[in-house]
């Protein structure tokens, strides 16, 4: 068949037949909401994921299904049965496409697979797009002595990743009948999303289901089993006051040590989902408020990514990115900032004002380097020679951009980057559309979008984002002194691209101990309150 004819909304794949929606408005066919395992519910919750079951007639797939269950603004919402994905592939009869598989963030405990749109992108780019929907929370996340049956996956506490693990298998099996090459799948995500595929690279059980990397803000972070397993019986204590059960601490200690595992796997069953979401909360980027990404020995290897290593793990390309603002956001959150900006004492060039500057600065810095020059130099000196490319975004922080006072409080936030991909930016950078997306900077946003896909588009097809007509994109080297990462830029009018240098940690707490806009006092309400605790940070 040439390209130019149409591919059709209906096919067949190993559990029945489909139904998709055309999209004309980016010329993409989209299949949403495909069940690609049993709903995990019942005896099912925290059970390793099984393979859905078969159906008879067209499955309509046209509207994204249930996310996973979920607290946002305060408000509840999602579904135990959530393990859903998404296909977007250019209108046209072309096959053997590369597949870019997206995992959402969230922290693990927020987001679906409908907040990455991929139609666009898949056009731009020849290729299939792919979102998946996994379980979060405590839903995906869990670890508990009780639940032991002594099957080492159901037992892992990794269900999130085991989901994303078995939508790997389902492409394998699969995405042949959407016109995709199995032999040229990239996994790619963003924050939790991107650390998930960092795991699923070091996980033995990962082997294999793909061939390139491509992380938007994700480090290389792991947990103990044993602090998974402290987070569940805190949870579990929490639940239990919650229902009465227990008043008070000492309570629940004595109910937890003389109940039988039965009667709290019994317990643990028995309580709805949403109440699990609600305890646990928003973790901001603390691993210790809610741990995940267990080293159970199974899914994860013990020791984490100490266990890279070049005999087990093959050397795929893989691009690693940051914004240049990633913290901003965890910053405005902060109460202590985010009551100073209700009360408008950022007028003017207040103490506040500069210890803000200062909080997000060096907060982006360390943030940046962990998800980036960090997680380069580990990848790099356990798997010798590995393609890698990084870049940094930095979108908003040029004078006249954006608006000034939306650029003083976001700049280049975390996850900025991701509209320049999709092409949709209807609903960006945290909320902030006033000021930020204008006609003024359309020019240079599109330009800069443009450019940034076709560096994606090589690296899906060739695993090098290098072309004629692109500046060099140079590979990652262990050289401190070297320009290595790309940095993603543009002005009013146009795209501004070049190489800049790396971050070390030392470096940025250096200058911040140096820097003459906050105290020593100030410094370290920052590292104590601000910083610790957090994935940069925690080492310390």
């Amino acid at each position: 068949m040439s390209t130019r004819e149409s591919m059709e909304e209906i096919l067949t794949i190993s559990s029945g037949r489909l139904r998709g929606i055309r999209l004309s408005e980016v010329g993409a066919i989209a299949w949403l909401g495909i069940p690609y395992a049993k709903p995990p519910v019942g005896e099912f919750r925290w059970k390793a994921p099984r393979e859905s079951e078969p159906w008879t007639g067209i499955l309509p797939v046209r509207d994204f299904n249930n996310s996973s269950v979920q607290v946002h603004q305060e408000v509840s919402g999602g579904s135990e049965d959530c393990l859903y994905l998404n296909i977007w592939r250019p209108d046209h009869a072309g096959s053997s496409l590369p597949v870019f598989v997206f995992l959402h963030g969230g922290g693990n405990i927020a987001g679906s697979g409908r907040d990455f749109q991929g139609g666009r992108l898949a056009c731009e780019t020849n290729s299939i797009v792919l979102t998946v929907n996994y379980r979060l929370g405590a839903m995906g996340f869990f670890r508990h002595p009780a639940l032991q049956t002594g099957d080492p996956l159901d037992d892992s506490g990794n269900y999130g990743l085991l989901d994303i693990i078995h939508a790997l298998r389902w492409v394998q099996k699969n995405i042949h009948s959407f016109g995709g090459n199995t032999g040229n799948v990239t996994l790619a995500g963003q924050s939790a999303g991107a650390r998930n595929a960092l795991a699923i690279y070091l996980s033995p059980l990962g082997k294999g289901l793909f061939h390139k990397l491509f992380v938007m803000s994700g480090g290389l972070t792991t947990a103990t089993a044993e602090q998974g397993e402290a987070k569940a019986n805190n949870i579990l204590a929490a639940l239990l006051m919650k229902s009465g059960v227990a008043r008070n601490h000492d309570e629940t200690r004595e109910w937890i040590s003389t109940q039988s595992a039965d009667t709290i796997s019994d317990y643990l069953h028995s309580q709805k989902a949403f109440h699990f979401a609600e305890i646990i909360g928003d973790s901001g980027l603390r691993m210790r408020a809610f741990p995940h990404l267990f080293e159970d020995g199974t899914v994860i290897p013990r020791g984490g990514f100490d266990s890279l290593n070049n005999r087990e793990h093959p050397s795929l390309p893989i691009i690693l990115g940051s914004t240049a603002s990633e913290f901003s956001g965890f910053t405005l959150m902060d109460p202590h900032f985010s009551t100073q900006v209700q009360q408008g004492k950022y007028n003017g060039n207040s103490e506040q004002k500069m210890l803000y500057e200062a909080a997000v600065q060096y907060g982006s810095e360390l943030y940046a380097a962990f998800n980036v020059e960090q997680a380069a130099e580990k990848l790099a000196t356990s798997i010798p020679g590995m393609p890698i490319f990084t870049y940094r975004f930095g979108w908003g922080l040029r004078d006249g951009v954006i608006d000034p006072s939306v650029r003083f409080l976001m700049g280049a936030p975390h996850g900025a980057d991701i509209p320049f991909y999709t092409g949709d930016f209807s609903d960006v950078l945290h909320n902030h559309p006033e000021g930020v997306i204008s006609e003024h900077n359309e020019p240079g946003r599109r330009m800069l979008s443009s450019l940034m896909r076709d560096y994606l588009r090589h690296f899906l097809y060739a695993g090098d984002p290098n072309a004629d007509g692109l500046l060099t994109w140079q590979r990652w080297t262990g050289n401190p002194r070297s320009a290595n990462i790309l940095s993603l830029d543009a002005s009013e009018e146009q795209a501004v691209v070049q190489s800049v240098e790396k971050l070390t940690k030392i470096d940025i707490v250096s200058r911040m101990e140096d820097d003459v806009r906050s105290s020593a006092e100030q410094r370290s309400w920052l590292i104590t309150h601000l910083f610790a605790g957090r994935f940069f940070w925690e080492d310390e």
